[in-house]
């Protein structure tokens, strides 16, 4: 935990200097191309560039993984704070035709059941309201044999930093102010929504203006 304090510390002048500078979407913005040019893009890219087929974004954000989806894939892309999605739009009209982002709410999916051949969730399950609701939604709309992608951060393995997190979360979720939950574990809740999981990386970066929370990169899929 030492270090991972540490880090956040050396990185919070230049986090709150762009807070107070930009609005919350175009914060939000402005630090995740920084940390994709400090070397993100590669995890971002790894989730997603080999998807193909008609894919399913749930809490797209301000748009940032558009660019690393590869060109066989129609992406639908839903958001619902209005702020983040105007961005969103933005590049996705910019990017290709083949991406489309809309108003929607990962808790309640307008999409048919099946109309998915890939579902991804990249830094999303920390702040919705019901982690269970979302990906049973995802589980719906995605066929059978069709994969989840997921990258969020989680809760530490180890007893005492994650007890020390359980214990700071509230203070963690006034002092983000995105609704971000550093303490959630989405691997147990995938495997529980129905996903049977094919590969899971977890990992931490020091070197970029993301905290270093312990990450897990997961792929699953909707069993036949």
């Amino acid at each position: 935990m030492i270090k991972e304090i540490a880090h956040f510390l050396r990185n919070t002048p230049e986090i709150v200097r762009l807070q107070r500078q930009l609005p919350r979407a175009e914060f939000v913005d402005s630090l995740d191309a920084k940390v994709d040019a400090q070397g993100f893009a590669a995890v971002r890219r790894e989730l997603v560039g080999d998807l193909s087929g008609r894919v399913l974004e749930i809490g797209c954000g301000t748009g940032t993984m558009f660019e690393y989806y590869g060109d066989r894939v129609e992406l639908d892309a839903v958001e619902p704070e209005q702020d983040f999605l105007t961005l969103a739009v933005a590049k996705a009209r910019k990017a290709s035709t083949r991406i489309r982002a809309a108003a929607g709410d990962g808790t309640s999916l307008t999409f048919p059941d099946g109309t998915f051949d890939a579902v991804v969730l990249g830094l999303v399950l920390c702040s919705v309201p019901s982690v269970e609701r979302v990906l049973a939604e995802g589980f719906r709309v995605l066929r059978a044999g069709g994969r989840l992608r997921a990258l969020e951060h989680v809760r530490s393995e180890g007893a005492i930093a994650g007890l020390l997190m359980d214990a700071a979360n509230p203070l963690w979720l006034r002092l983000n102010g995105q609704g971000c939950n550093w303490n959630r574990r989405p691997l147990a809740q995938i495997e529980a929504a129905g996903f049977r999981v094919d590969d899971v990386r977890a990992f931490q970066r020091f070197d970029t203006l993301r905290p270093a929370f312990l990450m897990q990169r997961i792929r699953a899929h909707k069993p036949d």
